[in-house]
């Protein structure tokens, strides 16, 4: 990229359509990685892409049998020396929805802290559909029984040390 660039204030240009394509591909490479958060360093200086971290929290949801994680966002908290994850969330109703909804949460927090050492300070999950326990050929996550039942009750209960609470539910 530094050598097109000389290559264009000199003059020389090259193929300009080629180096115009290499421009868009590295700018939407880019915004593809979301915003970089903080990891959980002494030097508070290591950081990790958005998606990327995301990526490894919803396959910590879709761990926890019945629940499959329909997205992840995460977000700067504490001054920029947290992350807040609010998930969206598919279940099956084979449990009550406070139990799936913490071991989700219980899921993530430990992928957070244990494989990223992402310093996740709250996880908001809002169940947005329902499916069938053990789904059958042709259904699975996003095929449930109805439309959304709203937010998941809130924070851990007590007696699980080492948890932030979530937030919101």
């Amino acid at each position: 990229m530094d050598a097109a660039a000389r290559a264009v204030r000199t003059g020389h240009i090259l193929d300009l359509q080629a180096l115009t394509g290499r421009v868009i591909k590295i700018v939407k490479a880019e915004v593809r990685l979301g915003q970089l958060l903080p990891l959980d360093d002494p030097a508070r200086d290591l950081r990790i892409a958005e998606n990327v971290a995301a990526k490894v929290l919803r396959q910590a949801a879709d761990a926890v049998t019945g629940a499959w994680a329909a997205a992840c966002r995460l977000t700067p908290a504490n001054d920029g020396t947290g992350v807040r994850a609010t998930m969206r969330l598919i279940t099956a109703v084979d449990c009550p929805l406070p139990e799936r909804v913490h071991e989700v949460r219980r899921s993530v927090f430990h992928a957070a802290l244990h494989d990223l050492a992402l310093p996740l300070t709250a996880v908001d999950i809002t169940v947005t559909d329902i499916s069938e326990p053990e789904p059958g050929p042709g259904l699975g996550p996003g095929r449930g029984l109805g439309p959304a039942v709203g937010p998941a009750p809130g924070p851990e209960p007590p007696g699980h040390p080492g948890l932030p609470t979530g937030g919101g539910a």
